[in-house]
């Protein structure tokens, strides 16, 4: 067993570098940016829920600075007064003071956090990314948060970082940061789409169905990984 794993994995290692042997240029970035939040919404008492969101992605540039390949996901976290059954909880330090739970059925408030070392623990223990979270995260069934990621990542592929910037620019409100929406009623939105040529319109009505969420805004600034990983960018094999 052992030695045909160390048969994998030199025949990996040769893979990859030949790999980088026909494409010298290669580089790796791994972005990070994270987003605090004052929501989403208040508890059935009132109280304020808190979370925020940590986004990262791994990039693989070419020679041009064009995304050959790329991958993100999002660990979002709230305080547990927040009722969504599937996502991360954090109440607070262990002997702080406790923070309100909310029962995912009810949706009502049934108590507080007891912040204990081991409760703490568990909350850590038990958080998942968005993509682990899968089809639970509580978006439109129909186009969950990893089917629409995975729409941006392939279009984000053959275009340079400023030109993903350029395309999000053009082809989404400068509201929401979401793919104009031809049934939107806002009239900024609507201007900005009916300015764009035919062409250019079926564009963004051609994104919008693959994907209606922003990724600019307080649930995870992808954008804001993706420069981030450009900007920290290193050959690959080198």
């Amino acid at each position: 067993m052992k030695r045909r794993l160390a048969l994998v994995v030199a025949l990996a290692g040769l893979a990859a570098g030949l790999a980088v042997a026909q494409d010298p240029g290669l580089s790796l970035g791994l972005g990070k940016f994270p987003v605090f939040r004052v929501g989403p919404g208040k508890d059935s008492t009132g109280t304020q829920v808190y979370s925020f969101t940590y986004v990262y992605g791994a990039v693989v540039f070419d020679a041009a600075g064009k995304i050959v390949d790329c991958e993100f996901d999002e660990l979002e976290v709230s305080t547990p007064n927040y009722d969504g059954a599937s996502m991360p909880h954090f109440a607070g330090w262990p002997g702080t003071p406790g923070y309100n739970v909310t029962n995912h059925e009810t949706e009502k408030v049934e108590g507080v956090s007891p912040n204990t070392v081991e409760s703490t623990a568990a909350d850590v223990a038990a958080w998942k990314t968005k993509r682990e979270r899968g089809d639970s995260y509580g978006m439109n069934p129909k186009n969950d948060w990893w089917k629409q990621m995975d729409f941006y990542e392939k279009l984000f592929v053959g275009k340079t970082v400023d030109e993903v910037d350029a395309w999000f620019a053009k082809y989404a409100s400068d509201t929401t940061g979401r793919p104009l929406n031809p049934a939107s009623k806002d009239a900024k939105e609507k201007a900005k789409l009916e300015a764009l040529s035919d062409a250019d319109r079926q564009v963004a009505i051609d994104a919008r169905s693959g994907a209606t969420m922003s990724i600019t805004d307080a649930h995870g600034n992808v954008l804001a990984a993706l420069r981030d990983a450009w900007n920290k960018r290193k050959p690959i094999g080198q």
